[in-house]
């Protein structure tokens, strides 16, 4: 598993995927459950974990989740989330703490 290098300060997402873009298309139109506010400052202010099953990087700040791709920093998907069930994908593994 591979840490972020740069500190919370520098993270910053370099566009999105077709499926980010979709999402936050979404998130614009009135989805609720894709409306995460600022993407930038989730990044920068949220806890950093890793997907186990695709290695994406997950910031997570309160109900709110962000998933980037390490290797490309580009914004996979945006949504929301209770923190029950973040707490749960901690608990079973799935989203890992690297930081």
């Amino acid at each position: 598993m591979t840490e972020p290098s740069e500190s919370s300060e520098e993270r910053k997402i370099e566009g999105k995927t077709n499926h980010g873009e979709q999402r936050a298309q979404e998130a614009q139109a009135g989805d609720v459950s894709r409306q995460v506010g600022d993407v930038n400052r989730v990044v920068r202010e949220g806890r950093v974990l890793q997907d186990v099953e695709t290695g994406y990087y997950v910031y997570v700040k309160g109900d709110r989740v962000v998933i980037v791709d390490p290797t490309s920093n580009q914004q996979i998907t945006q949504f929301k989330n209770s923190r029950a069930n973040t707490q749960k994908r901690i608990e079973s593994g799935r989203w890992k703490p690297i930081s």
